[in-house]
């Protein structure tokens, strides 16, 4: 865990600049993203610069809906200090909420731009996976949607405790969430040894921009790229969510995030299927005239 990445110095002051790990991984992921994103635009005969437009906005949409969504599912956290709702620099963002938020932005984009729907967004779907993968590296760092207790895992880790410039303790979320649920001292050095699901995250979805990336050669029509994200993506989700140690429980069996997996797993993979039997039909009456 490393909350701040370093600092920069301000010339002339003895202050300088925290630069937080989060922040600093959401940018790499957006940069990252937006590099890829313009180079399968090429390849798909769409402007790249739009991709960036549409990028920037999409950037800003999708944070307000992610912290949005966050702070509506902890607002018990929030409600006595509103101010640290903006505080996205300490992590807290749920990517479904950004999702939904992207997802109205982005037509809207395309509507006014005049831009074809679904092979934009075939194009932005596996950069999407890129983002999300870099942004999981950023909620490591910064020790939050941390793990479940694992006593025994060869490869489980540990969060510090830390403490502000008071000498008070504040964080890791990891360690803070044990205390409070009565697992550790106040004492103790660390927290106890959980999954690090973070890194779970972060191959699962390098593995998913790779089979987004591999599709395209097999994609019958515009649109599959990302019905194919929403198949899959669902499935690595549901699964972290499992391993997750910090979510609440609804119906006493699942996530919020884990209810949305399921509903988006079954609505991708309907369309998908009904895309290719109306591509099959297609193909069989033209072969036949």
């Amino acid at each position: 865990m490393r909350r701040i990445l370093f600092e920069i110095p301000i010339p002339f002051f003895s202050q300088s600049v925290p630069i937080y790990s989060y922040g600093f991984m959401l940018m790499v992921a957006f940069l990252v993203s937006i590099a890829v994103a313009r180079w399968r635009a090429k390849k798909e005969g769409i402007d790249p610069n739009a991709i960036t437009d549409l990028g920037i906005y999409l950037i800003f949409a999708g944070i307000a809906g992610a912290r949005l969504f966050f702070v509506i599912q902890f607002y018990e956290d929030y409600k006595n200090n509103l101010l640290n709702i903006f505080k996205i620099y300490e992590g807290g963002l749920v990517y479904y909420g950004g999702l939904f938020a992207a997802i109205i932005m982005l037509f809207v984009f395309v509507r006014k731009r005049k831009l074809p729907v679904l092979k934009v967004i075939d194009i932005i779907a596996p950069s999407t996976a890129l983002g999300l993968a870099f942004g999981r590296i950023g909620c490591f760092l910064n020790g939050c949607c941390f793990g479940k207790i694992s006593l025994n895992l060869p490869w489980a880790v540990y969060f510090p405790r830390t403490v502000d410039s008071q000498g008070m303790v504040d964080g890791s979320p990891v360690f803070i969430y044990h205390y409070q649920h009565g697992l550790v001292l106040l004492s103790a050095l660390h927290s106890l040894p959980v999954h690090p699901v973070q890194l779970y995250a972060f191959f699962s979805n390098i593995a998913l921009f790779f089979i987004l990336n591999s599709f395209f050669r097999f994609r019958k029509r515009n649109g599959e790229i990302v019905l194919l994200f929403g198949m899959v993506y669902p499935i690595i989700r549901f699964c972290m969510e499992a391993l997750r140690g910090d979510n609440q429980l609804y119906f006493n069996c699942f996530t919020i995030a884990q209810i949305i997996s399921i509903i988006l797993f079954a609505v991708s993979t309907t369309i998908f299927v009904l895309f290719r039997i109306k591509t099959s039909k297609n193909i069989s009456h033209i072969s036949s005239l």
